[in-house]
C-alpha cells in the first residue's frame, strides 16, 4: 500500500512540474502565423512563406543577441542591426499581404498581446 500511495505521489509531483512550464516558442508562432492567416486571408502558400519570414527573423535577432553576450558587437550596434532585421521582416510581410506597412504594425502590437 505504501507503495502505491508513494507512487501516485510522486505522478501527482511529476504532473504538477509539467504543467507549470511555460508555452514553448513554437506555440506563440503557430498562434501568430494563424491570426495572420486569418486576418489576411493568406493562402497556405502565403502561410508557409509567413512562416519561413518569422523563423529567419527569429534566428537573425537571436544571432545578434549571442554577439552582443559574447562581446562581438556592441548593444548599439546590436540595436541597429535588430532594427535592420526587423525593417526587412515588416517589409516583406507587407509585401506579402499587399497591405501597408502600418497596418502590419498595427497587426504586430495587437498580435503580440494576444499570443503571448
Amino acid at each position: 500500500m505504501k507503495k502505491i500511495i508513494t507512487l501516485v505521489a510522486i505522478m501527482l509531483i511529476t504532473f504538477s512540474a509539467t504543467s507549470q512550464n511555460k508555452k514553448a516558442k513554437g506555440n506563440n508562432n503557430d498562434c501568430y502565423i494563424e491570426t495572420a492567416v486569418t486576418t489576411f486571408k493568406l493562402s497556405e502558400e502565403n502561410k508557409t512563406k509567413l512562416s519561413d519570414l518569422l523563423t529567419e527573423r527569429l534566428e537573425q535577432r537571436a544571432a545578434v543577441r549571442r554577439k552582443i553576450k559574447r562581446s562581438e558587437v556592441s548593444k548599439e550596434e546590436g540595436k541597429s542591426k535588430t532594427k535592420t532585421i526587423n525593417q526587412t521582416y515588416f517589409k516583406s510581410f507587407a509585401d506579402l499581404t499587399g497591405k501597408p506597412k502600418k497596418e502590419i504594425m498595427s497587426f504586430e502590437k495587437e498580435t503580440k498581446k494576444k499570443c503571448n
